[in-house]
């Protein structure tokens, strides 16, 4: 009895696995939820930019629904999606901000600039197609952050932003600039004579006329004593004289060495003096000139300097200690100078130049600094694939005839 007990629970077993396996394959499997399909569907239909078709009516069962993958969507489908291409199946959205020079906003609400002319001629090369989205400097970064964006012109490298974004090679090196005060050309050339640089450079001037004119008296006192006087007082005073006007080459006559070796010394001064006169005039020009560097942080030393906010100059000048007053952009910050909030403003040299041609109001010039902290560059989203392609473009234009027009048009530097 036993035995034919075991037997029957054998039987028994063995029909119930014969039946399972008769079951169709789909029915031994799970059915994934229907919101995680729809969700995946959607998902890769926003990826290309159209919108999921509506479901078959006529359910999991239907003709349609056969098609599909696991997913919920066509195979043929999955394939389309995942051949578009940015900037060509898809235009690119490209977020632009009024920066001058680099891209300015137009009356009529077109874009021009130096960032922006680069771009243009790049993506023409590449084969993009693209929109150009206007926004302000707050949006642009979280428009890129947050995928609305594909690109952001003319954006400062800065570490922040590094760390953000992918940023290209630099379209271009600007050095930071410092506006001041404007004075007539008069007031500059003036206050350029009285620095100590060039009046060192005067006194040393004397010590060697002196040496000169001592050494011409010594040969010529006993033997041109009408022009060399004995007199030790008058007779340095004599050689002074002969050889201030001999350096100048006006030469007027009234003094001449006429002993062999006296003639010799002054034709070695003469030749020297060529170069001496060529130093001078050389060192006066540069001390009297309008733009002339500036030293930092000396020269903004106990000066309240307006920066916009996030820049690379706000980045350099905080490192030095410089006492700086951050706002939303060059306008502000001119603004602000204006009315006396800050002493001066700090930032890329040719936009502080174009704010200052562009508005006649501004009483100010602009100096520039031995410092260059502004790379101009376009910002991508981290990872992105327009990274490179974009990186050979702008290394090839640097280094092109097109490329210094394109800044020779915008840039006076």
């Amino acid at each position: 009895m036993r035995f034919k007990s075991h037997v029957r629970a054998v039987l028994a077993a063995a029909a119930l696995l014969a039946g399972v396996a008769a079951l169709p394959v789909g029915a031994q499997q799970l059915e994934a939820p229907a919101e995680a399909q729809d969700r995946r569907a959607g998902e890769l239909f926003e990826r290309g930019g159209i919108a999921p078709s509506e479901p078959s009516p006529g359910g999991a069962g239907s003709e349609a629904a056969s098609d599909a993958d696991a997913d919920g969507v066509p195979d043929g489908e999955v394939a389309r999606l995942e051949e578009l291409r940015p900037g060509i199946d898809v235009p690119l959205k490209v977020g632009v901000g009024h920066r001058p020079p680099y891209a300015i906003r137009t009356r009529d609400d077109a874009w021009m600039g130096l960032a922006v002319d680069y771009w243009r001629v790049m993506a023409e090369s590449l084969g993009w197609r693209y929109d150009l989205v206007a926004l302000d400097d707050a949006a642009l970064e979280s428009g890129l952050q947050n995928g609305d964006l594909d690109a952001v012109l003319a954006l400062t490298a800065t570490p922040r932003r590094e760390e953000l974004f992918d940023l290209t090679h630099p379209l271009h090196t600007a050095t930071m600039g410092v506006t001041s005060e404007r004075s007539t050309r008069v007031v500059s050339v003036l206050t350029g004579l009285m620095e100590w640089t060039f009046l060192r450079l005067v006194l040393g001037l004397c010590v060697l006329l002196l040496i000169v004119g001592t050494i011409i008296w010594l040969i010529e006192r006993r033997r041109n004593t009408e022009q060399f006087s004995r007199s030790p007082l008058k007779g340095l005073g004599d050689g002074f004289w002969w050889a201030g006007v001999t350096l100048t080459t006006i030469g007027y006559g009234d003094k001449a060495p006429v002993t062999a070796l006296g003639r010799g010394v002054a034709m070695v001064w003469m030749l020297a003096g060529l170069a001496v006169s060529s130093a001078l005039t050389a060192t006066i020009v540069t001390l009297a000139d309008a733009d002339a560097g500036v030293d930092l942080p000396e020269s903004l030393s106990g000066r309240m300097v307006g920066v916009v906010a996030g820049s690379s100059s706000e980045v350099a000048l905080g490192r030095e200690g410089v006492s700086l007053r951050s706002y939303a952009d060059l306008a502000s910050a001119f603004a602000a100078m204006s009315e006396g909030a800050v002493d001066t403003v700090a930032g890329a040299a040719p936009a502080l130049r174009h704010v200052v041609s562009e508005d006649g109001g501004l009483s100010a010039r602009v100096e520039t600094t031995a410092l260059d902290p502004h790379y101009i560059t376009i910002a991508l989203a981290q990872g992105s694939p327009l990274r490179e392609p974009l990186n050979v473009q702008i290394l090839q234009r640097l280094t092109s005839e097109s490329g210094w027009n394109l800044s020779l048009r915008y840039l006076d530097e």
